[in-house]
């Protein structure tokens, strides 16, 4: 987890408010049951549906006509019969390729020659024409399967077989081709525990609220947030991402669901594998690395892939099983502070990883009526890496090295009670491990520029089981598919938090100005700085043992058919979490605080989340049009109860202490005769020797605001989809998201607080901030015919929020406690466009070319005082690249304010005229390969591919605190105010750091060759 504390000089706060939503909307039609069959549906977990009409040759439905699907791979076959209007469905259908077969007396069979494929989450509806004739002949279905979706409202894409195994990933981890799907974009780094974990950015939000289900079980972290657990891209058939306004089926998010399908084996033994290599003379360097150094980047990679599976009994039951491992020899391109030349340059620093990855799956067919599924998980990892910035760059000792383990297990049982009903049973166990070391000993040195020293952060650790059941009752009543379902989650988490044992130095100063300790050298026990930071017990570990919750959901989804052309889908979902808001702990709240609690602290119990969605095709089945409404709810990490359980001002008091800033006089501050250290001041030899600051108290005491809710976000959609020939769907979406009661933190008063001797803040965790997202998004897919299949996205947004981050509440706070107003701007990763290509392309002399486009604008940043403690509190957040676009213009604001009086009683320095806010991004990656057969069943395929094939620089940060990777600290040149350098920042603007990384996505132009071996 994360663990930022406020920093005693700044300001605080914002007041909690508490919306009351009456939210149930008028939901009736959810219990219109008639007596017939329906051939709707919604988007669901990780089955598909499909159903249909029944029609002669005038227009007249058929009754009775026997409907068959039978899966390719397995053979396993589910039989039902067109009801009195013709309609007919089958639900919880395994995604992969049916033969379909239609017979009705007194017509000719229909048959899909060409299997009809069924996706994750998808609802087809597939209306048949018969023709009068003999029943022995047979005609192909082909011709009718349609592409538009002519039953469904939600905003979703699906990444099939052939693009995850086809398309080129840097690094081999599926969850990037979501990226592919308008609407998503990568998120910045939120906490040290996932910085090598893929989170995706949906409609705006930062990748904390998203949820990642894999064969529909819960794949996500409750206490941080983001995805637990990757799965071997040799173990996943395809995966779905529904952007916004999915089913009341799905829950626990704000933002988007990711449904991930793991294979499974078949009638037929298959098998693979594939060996991947990358090495340095292959790889490209940074832009921004400083090459006067003579550095070269120590890198290699080995990624070895295996993957097996057939039938234990044909038509019965099956196997398939998966093994990946990748060691990676890397590098994280770092800063070093230069004081001969008083600059920051920048090199390498050693960024190993080894992650081994497998997942085993059983499938059994006991019977017609009844399948069962078994699959076991495990990923271990370790890894050396950048540990969370604030700064647009840290030291090589701000690494730090990590453990992740995962183990689960998934379990399903379905049973068809009937033609017209199914029941579906999810049972998950997992268990998460992670623990995080600094590489160096110290305190953190939190310089202007550079994060250096070792996070304060780390050592930590954190544990999470889950235990998960689900069932889902489908009942098909006439023209109404009614789904009626539950969930319960038992969540532990565990925290052994060794935060702040080293401490943290708040530097303002990059570099020493003059000799100031008298010892006849200028070094770095000349710098300033302003305060110390350290646990008043540094042996002793915050242990915050069983944070724990239930989460219990209830769900009723009507797909309703009206008409032949139109589609309602109504939907009702419940949640409720028992104990986020550390309700069973109550009577342990430090009792200092119990007067700034209102009311009586329970769960919220009010979160009703109703959907509404239609859509109507055009009687060519070529255009649809739909649109919908509904209520969607984030979840709550365990991390804000860990923040009152340890920040309660009794469990880790923190010693704030005066720095040598306080032993000197303001007005001789940079004088060289008068500015010197007066005997006893601290220095960075003994830095933490100052006065006790009674009552800075670091972040102060935590207190969950009674009245806390859980994030809620109105999601609204409206869109057009549009068939061209037969191989080619046109779609046009325009959302709005209005997400309300998000968490911030707020002082909310003071008390004396005996552990740290003098007044301590008290801040409030409370839901009182909201979010906004606006996007028109746009894509063209091309299904694969001719040799060919493609895809191309282009999104336009605007999202804005109140924090950096979408619900903990760290970093400085607001800037006026009693003026949230100020708080409100883009969020970090304000991507206003971005456009994505991707192809299949089988050439002449079984060449495939499988390339990826992606092209996307700059993201804001904030602007920062010279000490980097704040923003300019004029400015609303991450106000460059959207207040200002050039140095020029910022310079006029500073001007202005500097005539005004500045900020504190001084001038602001001014920047470069051509210094810039941020950069677009600009990658092509190409894999191009060969397959070559050997004997009837073995295939051999060399693979080459290249990562920005045209070494495009892509300047991008990673974290959240300043995501563009340019300096955004307007340090002075000179801190001599009678220097002309004392009025200027060369720094500012400057880039730092590159997208991926040293050999990310995004990163310098890189090669990398395969091969892979099938059967």
């Amino acid at each position: 987890m994360s663990f930022e504390l406020n920093r005693p000089w700044g300001p605080r706060g914002m007041r909690s408010h508490r919306t009351v939503l009456t939210a149930i909307l008028a939901c009736a039609a959810l219990c219109c049951v008639s007596a017939q069959f329906s051939p709707v549906g919604a988007q669901q977990a990780a089955t598909a549906t499909l159903r249909g009409t029944i029609i002669d040759p005038h227009g007249a439905v058929i009754s009775g006509a026997r409907v068959v699907a039978t899966q390719k791979d397995t053979g396993i076959s589910r039989e039902t019969s067109s009801n009195a209007d013709g309609l007919y469905v089958f639900s919880n259908l395994t995604p992969g390729s049916y033969e379909i077969r239609i017979q009705a007396a007194g017509f000719t069979n229909r048959v899909s020659s060409t299997p009809v494929a069924l996706q994750v989450g998808q609802s087809l509806t597939l209306d048949v024409h018969l023709e009068l004739g003999s029943i022995g002949e047979t005609v192909d279905l082909v011709g009718e399967i349609p592409l538009v979706d002519t039953s469904n409202s939600v905003v979703s894409g699906v990444v099939d077989q052939l693009e995850i195994q086809s398309l080129p990933l840097n690094g081999r981890n599926f969850l990037e081709l979501a990226l592919l799907i308008p609407g998503n974009s990568p998120a910045p780094n939120f906490d040290p525990t996932k910085t090598n974990t893929v989170v995706i950015s949906s409609a705006g939000q930062l990748g904390r609220g998203g949820n990642v289900t894999v064969d529909g079980a819960d794949n996500n972290d409750d206490v941080v947030g983001g995805s637990v657990q990757n799965i071997s891209q040799e173990a996943v058939q395809e995966f779905q991402i529904a952007t916004n306004r999915f089913s009341s089926e799905l829950g626990r998010s704000g933002s988007s669901v990711i449904n991930v399908v793991t294979k499974s084996g078949n009638n037929e033994y298959h098998g693979s594998g594939s060996f991947y290599f990358r090495d340095r003379a292959l790889q490209g360097l940074p832009a921004t690395f400083d090459r006067t150094l003579g550095e070269t980047a120590p890198f290699d990679r080995e990624q070895y892939a295996f993957a097996f599976g057939g039938p234990i009994s044909k038509n019965r039951a099956w196997f398939f099983g998966s093994l990946e491992y990748r060691n990676q020899d890397g590098a994280v391109l770092v800063g070093a502070r230069d004081l001969a030349s008083r600059s920051i340059r920048k090199g390498f620093a050693t960024a190993p990883l080894n992650d081994l990855l497998s997942t085993e799956r059983v499938d059994w067919q006991p019977t017609a009526l009844d399948h069962l599924t078994l699959r076991y998980s495990l990923q271990r990892e370790d890894d050396i890496a950048s540990s969370s910035l604030i700064r647009a760059i840290g030291s090589a000792s701000e690494r730090q090295a990590s453990t992740n383990n995962t183990h689960s297990i998934f379990a399903n049982y379905t049973r068809l009670l009937s033609p017209t009903a199914v029941n579906n049973f999810n049972f998950s166990f997992s268990h998460f491990y992670n623990n995080i070391d600094p590489v160096a000993i110290g305190p953190q040195l939190t310089f202007p520029s550079i994060q250096d020293g070792a996070s304060f952060r780390v050592p930590q650790g954190t544990k999470q089981r889950r235990f998960q059941f689900s069932d889902t009752l489908t009942l098909v009543r006439g023209n109404h598919t009614f789904k009626f379902g539950g969930e319960i989650q038992r969540v532990r988490g565990d925290f052994d938090l060794r935060v702040f044992q080293q401490g943290r130095i708040e530097m303002i100063e990059d570099f020493p100005d003059f000799d100031r300790n008298g010892d006849g050298q200028v070094n770095d026990n000349d710098l300033v700085f302003a305060v110390t930071l350290r646990s008043g017990i540094p042996t002793q570990p915050l242990l915050i043992p069983d944070a724990s919750n239930t989460y219990v959901a209830g769900f009723v989804q009507d797909d309703w058919r009206v008409r032949p052309q139109l589609t309602l889908n109504l939907g009702l979902r419940y949640e409720v979490d028992t104990d986020v808001k550390n309700i069973s702990r109550t009577n342990q709240l430090n009792p200092l605080i119990l007067p700034f609690l209102h009311g009586t602290r329970g769960k919220d119990a009010n979160n009703f989340g109703p959907r509404v969605g239609l859509n109507y095709t055009t009687k060519d089945g070529k255009t649809s049009f739909h649109a919908g409404y509904g209520i969607y709810y984030d979840r709550i990490t365990l991390e804000i109860q860990s923040l009152e359980r340890g920040l309660d001002g009794r469990a880790l008091p923190i010693d704030v202490r005066a720095g040598n800033l306080f032993f000197l006089d303001p007005q001789f501050l940079f004088d060289p005769v008068n500015g010197v250290f007066p005997p006893g001041t601290p220095t960075l030899a003994n830095p933490f020797t100052g006065f006790i600051l009674p009552g800075a108290g670091a972040g102060g005491i935590n207190i969950i605001d009674n009245g806390m809710q859980n994030p809620m976000v109105q999601q609204t959609n409206v869109g057009i989809q549009r068939e061209f020939g037969r191989t080619v769907v046109v779609r046009a979406d325009y959302l709005h998201n209005f997400g309300t009661h998000f968490i911030i933190g707020r002082a909310i008063g003071q008390v004396f607080n005996p552990v740290v001797g003098g007044p301590d803040v008290v801040k409030n965790l409370e839901s009182s901030v909201r979010t906004k997202y606006d996007g028109l998004l746009f894509s063209l897919e091309k299904r694969f015919s001719h040799r060919s299949q493609f895809r191309a996205s282009y999104t336009f947004s605007r999202s804005f929020n109140f924090a950096n981050d979408d619900q903990i509440p760290f970093s400085n706070g607001p800037i006026n406690p009693n003026n949230l107003q100020l708080e409100y701007g883009p969020t970090p990763n304000d991507q206003r466009h971005r456009f994505t290509f991707s192809g299949v392309f089988d050439l002449p002399y079984g060449v495939q070319l499988s390339p990826i486009v992606t092209m996307a604008s700059g993201v804001p940043m904030d602007i920062l005082v010279p000490d980097g403690s704040q923003r300019i509190p004029q400015l609303q957040r991450n106000a460059g690249g959207r207040l200002f676009h050039s140095g020029a213009d910022l310079n006029t604001f500073i001007k202005q304010l500097n005539a005004g009086g500045g900020f504190g009683g001084q001038p602001l320095p001014l920047v470069s005229d051509i210094a810039q806010f941020s950069d677009s991004f600009n990658s092509f990656d190409l894999r191009v390969a060969r397959p070559f057969k050997v004997g009837e069943r073995v295939t051999i395929q060399p693979i080459a591919e290249v990562f920005n094939l045209f070494n495009v620089t892509n300047v991008l940060g990673v974290s959240n605190a300043n995501y563009s990777g340019f300096t955004n600290v307007l340090v002075r040149d000179s801190n001599d105010p009678a220097s002309a350098g004392f009025l200027r920042s060369s720094s500012f603007g400057q880039p730092v750091t590159t997208a991926g990384g040293v050999f990310g996505s995004g990163g310098p132009r890189a090669f990398q060759f395969a091969v892979r071996v099938s059967f």
